[in-house]
Order: structure tokens, then sequence, then C-alpha cells
């Protein structure tokens, strides 16, 4: 038998539904007190080479822009600026090279430490697996954990659920899959969903090493998660970062 169509009551409570969730969402975004960060000088000349160079096409800024590469909002959290001018310089995977004067990588490190300090771009985790990693001893894990929030993993991937596009639960990758067929699907990808990862092979490594290690310690990451969240550690982010 095939599908039974919705009536139009149905129809009508759907498009209330969707209407409310709007208007709520309307309503959050326009009371939000939170003050904009004006950018100035050195930093408004790096949004000008934002631009200039087209980086929304592959890069976020709070989750908008392409999906080719991290989002950007706290790099300068991560890296130092020796780092982003090699980057720009060398690129990495699917990043060409930028040949970009020294005054404009002045300029875009000055820009995305202005980003930096506007707030959080992504919605944080626990920090239970960063708690364990941190007393592992595991080099290639913790570099593997790094790469996975630093590049466009976490725009898919969260840690212990599926993510709101269906992405598969991490914590849960290493149980169902072997450690060669992980770095198979970060090498080649799962078509049409998964694109390759386009790591070059030692941190497709570390990569496999992380998700292995956090199917190993699972239920201890789970455990202090629920600590977290006893203590409220959710209740503490802003609204905009559910």
């Amino acid at each position: 038998m095939g599908a039974q169509p919705i009536s139009p009551i149905g129809k009508a409570w759907m498009l209330g539904i969707l209407v409310l969730c709007f208007i709520c969402q309307s309503y959050l975004v326009y009371t939000d007190s939170t003050e904009s960060r004006v950018l100035v000088g050195e930093e408004l000349a790096g949004r000008r080479v934002w631009l200039a160079n087209n980086c929304q096409a592959c890069h976020q800024l709070y989750g908008f822009g392409g999906f080719l590469g991290p989002d950007l909002t706290n790099a300068a959290s991560r890296l130092q600026k020796p780092q982003l001018a090699a980057l720009l310089a060398l690129g990495e995977g699917q990043m060409p090279r930028f040949d970009l004067p020294e005054e404009e990588v002045e300029a875009l490190w000055s820009f995305l430490r202005a980003m930096n300090e506007t707030g959080i771009g992504q919605a944080r985790n626990p920090s239970a697996v960063e708690e364990i990693l941190s007393v592992s001893g595991n080099d290639d894990a913790i570099q593997g954990f790094e790469i996975w929030r630093s590049y466009s993993c976490v725009g898919c991937h969260v840690l212990f659920g599926e993510s709101a596009i269906g992405a598969p639960d991490l914590s849960l990758s290493g149980t169902r899959l072997s450690a060669e067929e992980i770095r198979q699907k970060l090498e080649v990808g799962v078509p049409p969903i998964m694109p390759p990862s386009a790591l070059p092979a030692e941190k497709i490594a570390q990569v496999q090493a992380f998700i292995s290690f956090l199917a190993e310690h699972r239920d201890e990451a789970m455990a202090l998660v629920e600590e977290e969240n006893d203590d409220a550690f959710w209740s503490n982010l802003p609204w905009w970062e559910f």
C-alpha cells in the first residue's frame, strides 16, 4: 500500500508549527543583546582580503559559507600568524596556494583575530574527550582530535550522537569499522555523501587513531559527559549554540 496523503488539517498544523518556529527564532535573533564587533583599520582591510580572494566559497564564518574547508570564526585561537602565512603560501589538501603580499597576510590575520573575539563560531562539544586524551599519552589520537575539530569534519560529525544531517556518531564508528576501513573511508570518502578528506596519509592515520581511541574509551567519556550535563554544562552556552 502506498503512503496515505496528508489531510488538509495535517498540512495546516505542519505549516503552523513551521511559522511558530520561525517566529521564535526571529524573536531570539532580534532580542539578542550581544554587542556587534566593529572592524577597524587592518581588521577591515583583512575583511577586504577575505572577500577579494573568495575565501567564503570554501570556509565559513559562524557556519555561513562554503563547506570544502573548516569554519574559521575561531581560527586565530588554533593558529599562530606564521602558520597562517605558511598555509596561504603552500596550500594544503584542497586549498590552493595564495601568493599574497605580506601586508595582506598581516591584514587577514588581524581580521581573523577580530572574528575570534566576536564569539564561538561552532557549537562546543563537552570537554570529556579532550580531558581523557590529555592524560592518554597517545600523540596520534591527540593530533587526530585537533584535525577533527579544526577541519571540516566537525561540520558534519558530532561526538556521542547522530548529527542533524544524519552523519554517524564518530564514537561508534571505531566499534563498527576496522582501522583499515576507517583509513579507506577517510581517503576515498563515501560517495555521494562524504567527499574524500584530501588529507595527507600521516593526518589520515592520526584521525583514524583518534576514532579508534574514541571507541575504546567511549564508556569513560560518556560518564564524564553525563557529569558535565549534571553540572549544567549545556545551560552555560549561549542559546544560538544549540
